[in-house]
């Protein structure tokens, strides 16, 4: 309880202080939504940045440089989808890992006849259960501009430490009591199907195929297409959108303009 206290009274310690003129800047240039918040909810956001960078700490790879910008622009993405939840400032999260671009993880897979295939995948970003957060630069600022459609890759590994508040990332995020959540994990599960049958039938889906991979991806990606391009969302399935809306408690069609989340 006392550490609890502690760690409050550091929160606020930090979220009063003043917001640098200069984050402002970087905000207009790099998280195109923060436009569309209104005054509650752009001055919640301004505190939590400063808690996040208060507590995170920020690591360039492979010669990425951390500045301010780079800060601000994560913090500033990963705040947006926690408008909606009070409290939360992914506790678990120690330390944020930034590339200059996508990097390369190995991967292997089993043979039918003994032995292993072994090869590296690009990736853009990457969630680790033991407290890191890995983010390809590049990824982040395609996402903060609404550069690539409905994705973003920090709105992505967002939606992995929502997942993650339960204790294990499985495609449920922390929706009430029991009977609640067997509901919603019930219909999210239709969605999924959904999705999956219109891969199957080769028509137009709302987001990346990647989302197929298992439940936390779909959750993650059905996620990104929810806070970046909401009404594109709702015109593909307006259940799932309904149950992102239960799960992140926001409305991001209410604010996004539909003809700003299309015409990028």
């Amino acid at each position: 309880m006392l550490f609890s206290w502690l760690r409050a009274r550091r929160r606020r310690a930090l979220g009063d202080r003043p917001f640098p003129p200069a984050w402002h800047d970087i905000l207009a240039r790099l998280v195109k939504q923060v436009q569309w918040l209104d005054e509650a909810e752009r001055e919640r956001l301004h505190r939590w940045i400063l808690m996040f960078l208060g507590e995170k700490r920020f690591e360039g790879c492979r010669g990425q440089e951390i500045t301010d910008e780079v800060r601000v622009a994560i913090a500033a993405q990963a705040g947006l989808v926690t408008l909606g939840f009070a409290g939360e400032h992914f506790d678990t999260l120690r330390s944020v890992l930034v590339y200059p671009g996508d990097y390369l993880v190995p991967r292997s897979t089993p043979l039918d006849g003994g032995g292993e295939l072994e090869w590296k995948e690009a990736r853009l970003g990457e969630t680790w259960a033991g407290g890191s957060m890995v983010l390809s630069w590049p990824g982040v600022v395609d996402g903060g501009r609404l550069r690539d459609g409905p994705r973003s890759v920090v709105i992505h590994e967002c939606a992995h430490l929502i997942d993650l508040l339960d204790g294990e990332i499985d495609g449920i995020p922390p929706v009430g009591p029991r009977p609640a959540r067997e509901k919603w994990r019930a219909a999210f599960a239709d969605c999924r199907a959904r999705f999956e049958q219109a891969l199957d039938d080769g028509r137009a889906t709302a987001f990346d195929e990647y989302a197929a991979e298992s439940a936390a991806e779909f959750f993650a990606v059905a996620s990104e297409c929810f806070f970046q391009d909401p009404h594109r969302l709702v015109r593909h399935d307006r259940q799932l959108y309904g149950l992102l809306q239960e799960a992140w408690r926001q409305d991001p069609k209410a604010r996004v303009p539909a003809r700003s989340a299309r015409g990028r």
